[in-house]
């Protein structure tokens, strides 16, 4: 059975410049946050929380801005929850959206309060929300709800994972993001790459474990495949996604690597943002 409630109101009001900060009950599985955010007049959009970051046990899993997840949530074939000038609704999903089957789907929800055998077990979670400087007016809100199920035995199980990093690149030319975690405890499987030139395009996408090439598509191509299975490409990211077809259990295994990159040729001087989607399990 699924509950659908409102979560405790954030520590502090919405004010700008300010990080206001939600923090979840334990004891339940967490499918997935709703963000809510109203003010009347106020131009509060996603574009006003600059970062959002995920904690549990006091240690970052996921990281994003309000922009970027609402992109994801799109290529996904969620809703915009940018719904008009003075409200939005972000989802902010653990389970996987779309497969095949509800439990490749609920695998990576949050569990929380349930320990392992050696009695790890996710005790605290939080969101922070960063707030811009500028770019709004008064006191918008922000309300947080949550779909949630009972905890299951045995764990927290397969954790989602978000990493976000930063590249700057020079010119046009082939590069090779090759210093992504891999390996660790978190970063056991890399299901999905979301990247997003600040400029320009990017082309000739590639992955290599072991100098051996397990992807290679042009972008117009990647889209396609995508478009063919059961995703909405975004506009301005470029995806290399394992459920790119509805399937849970096909991600990069990154364990026991020498190597693991991604290639890309990129059309000039850019930055480029990385959202590695890793799954793995709960970290000391």
């Amino acid at each position: 059975m699924r509950f659908d409630t409102k979560m405790p109101a954030a520590k502090s009001a919405v004010v700008a410049g300010s990080t206001v900060t939600f923090v979840l009950p334990i004891g339940r599985r967490y499918h997935s946050l709703q963000l809510r955010g109203a003010g009347a007049g106020l131009s509060f959009g996603l574009d006003c929380i600059t970062e959002i970051r995920v904690n549990a046990n006091s240690k970052p899993i996921q990281r994003f801005s309000a922009l970027d997840r609402n992109s994801m949530n799109l290529f996904d074939g969620m809703d915009d929850g940018r719904m008009d000038d003075d409200t939005f609704t972000l989802i902010i999903p653990f389970d996987r959206f779309n497969l095949g089957t509800r439990a490749a789907e609920e695998e990576t929800a949050l569990n929380t309060g349930s320990a392992d055998a050696s009695g790890k077990s996710i005790n605290y979670v939080s969101v922070e929300l960063d707030i811009a400087s500028t770019g709004f007016t008064g006191t918008p809100t922000l309300d947080l709800y949550a779909t949630q199920s009972e905890s299951l035995p045995g764990g927290a199980g397969t954790i989602p994972y978000i990493n976000k990093s930063v590249r700057d690149y020079a010119s046009a030319a082939t590069y090779e993001l090759s210093e992504l975690p891999r390996g660790g405890v978190t970063t056991q499987f890399v299901d999905r790459v979301f990247l997003k030139p600040s400029t320009g395009t990017l082309e000739n996408l590639e992955v290599y474990a072991n100098s051996t090439i397990l992807f290679q598509r042009k972008a117009q191509l990647n889209e396609i495949i995508q478009r063919n299975g059961i995703r909405v490409p975004q506009q301005g990211f470029y995806v290399i996604d394992r459920t790119e077809y509805g399937y849970g259990g096909d991600p990069y295994d990154v364990r026991n690597l020498d190597d693991w990159r991604i290639k890309f040729d990129t059309s000039g001087a850019m930055q480029v943002v990385a959202y590695t989607h890793y799954l793995g399990g709960l970290s000391d």
